[in-house]
């Protein structure tokens, strides 16, 4: 079965016994301590689950301010959107994506302690690239 908006913990804990091809994402994250969701991820994920932080892995890097006070990047790092968290290129989130050994047929979960605040992030991401089976963990870490 593919999940493509919930599952829940029990879902999901069935779908881990099938031994069906899928990976867990931790996007627990907070805005103002940057370090902080990789520190509750060291603390306590979904056993396997690999963490996706906001910062470096879901968001393109800043560069310099350019000439029209817009913030540029380095070249192959050049974003897809501006903003505090720019939208990485599509072939940026792509590499990344593919060196935590994900693969297009996998079934994406993804998951938070926010409120589905960041891993809803994630969740569009993977859409936005083509890939359907991706869904949130209904309650997030807590649920688990």
């Amino acid at each position: 079965m593919t999940y493509t908006t919930l599952l829940s913990a029990s879902d999901l804990q069935n779908l881990i016994a099938s031994g069906a091809p899928m990976m867990v994402f931790d996007c627990s994250f907070d805005l103002t301590q940057p370090s902080a969701g990789a520190q509750q991820y060291a603390d306590a994920h979904i056993p396997g689950a690999v963490y996706a932080h906001l910062d470096t892995n879901l968001s393109a890097r800043h560069g310099v301010p350019g000439a029209s006070g817009t913030v540029t990047a380095q070249e192959a790092d050049e974003p897809a959107s501006g903003g505090r968290h720019p939208l990485p290129s599509r072939e940026r989130f792509a590499m990344w994506l593919s060196s935590v050994g994900f693969h297009n047929g996998m079934q994406a979960v993804v998951y938070d302690r926010n409120g589905a605040n960041y891993c809803g992030r994630l969740w569009w991401m993977l859409k936005w690239v083509g890939h359907e089976a991706v869904a949130v963990l209904d309650g997030g870490l807590q649920a688990w």
